[in-house]
């Protein structure tokens, strides 16, 4: 049996101590994300985890872990705290799987520009997004999956379809890399161009197309797309985020973790401030019948 001088027990002690504080203060730099609701339309719910609520307008909650689904002849539009917009056409079911960030200061002076470095990870079950980011700092990944495709989107807006053995992602305006399935080498995918994913034959790679956003003749599928990300840009700008200190807090306003929603330690807190009001342009009761021609 190995005997140890009794100096090791208490260095243990204190090399415990330490990791254990040094791991607190990790925690404490990442915070907790948020999503604030900026329009709905009809009947939608977001899972937090906790409860099922009926979404609401103006309403904030913790974005990351939360399902959010809207009903036939409904959509709604939120913004995550890192400066995205994204609208939620009818029967869409999304999970945000991920979406941390790293502190940022309020003293921002640009809300065009994303306030830290972000990661979201996104999973589109059924349904249709339109997606409208801020400026990406770098550093940051924005990942939106189906069950047919994972997509990296570089920014900064983009339309994803997530139907019955099909997957389509437009981009509007910047590129994406694209992998569809596991079997599958990674696509680019450039502006104003889409990609069409079906289900291969069993033990071959999903079929995948890479063509032109079709204008006009086909369905106006460009004023289709078109009318998603705009929808989703104008959410974005309905909103944003900053960190406050708490009454009587005489500590440095930065953003750190959250228990609750709206809540932050070290007597800070992370608020969505909206800004004047503008008119929605959210595009309701979009039969999901006719999504599957793009």
């Amino acid at each position: 049996m190995i005997k140890f001088p009794r100096i090791f027990v208490p260095l243990a002690v204190a090399a415990l101590c330490i990791a254990t504080t040094a791991s607190a203060q990790s925690r404490r730099k990442n915070p907790t994300s948020k999503l604030y609701v900026a329009d709905q339309v009809g009947d939608s719910q977001i899972d937090t985890g906790t409860e099922i609520d009926d979404l609401t307008k103006r309403s904030v909650y913790n974005a990351e872990g939360t399902t959010i689904e809207t009903k036939p002849n409904s959509n709604a539009s939120i913004v995550l705290s890192n400066g995205t917009g994204v609208y939620f056409d009818v029967e869409t079911r999304v999970k945000i799987r991920t979406f941390q960030q790293e502190a940022f200061r309020p003293n921002r002076s640009d809300i065009e520009d994303e306030p830290s470095v972000s990661t979201t990870h996104l999973m589109i079950e059924h349904g249709v997004i339109g997606v409208s980011t801020s400026k990406l700092v770098a550093g940051s990944k924005m990942v939106y999956d189906t069950p047919l495709a994972s997509a990296t989107i570089h920014g900064r807006q983009a339309v994803i379809q997530s139907l019955d053995n099909l997957t389509v992602i437009s981009m509007y305006q910047g590129e994406a890399t694209v992998q569809a399935g596991p079997l599958d080498r990674p696509h680019e995918v450039k502006n104003h161009q889409q990609i069409i994913i079906k289900p291969g034959k069993p033990g071959e790679p999903n079929i995948v197309i890479i063509q032109d956003i079709p204008e006009g003749t086909d369905e106006d599928r460009f004023k289709w797309v078109e009318e998603r990300v705009l929808t989703a840009d104008a959410a974005r700008k309905l909103v944003y985020f900053e960190v406050q200190a708490r009454k009587g807090s005489d500590g440095e306003v930065t953003l750190f973790d959250g228990g609750t929603s709206g809540s932050t330690t070290g007597g800070n807190e992370i608020v969505a401030v909206p800004v004047v009001p503008a008119a929605t342009t959210v595009q309701p009761n979009v039969s999901p019948a006719n999504l599957t021609s793009g």
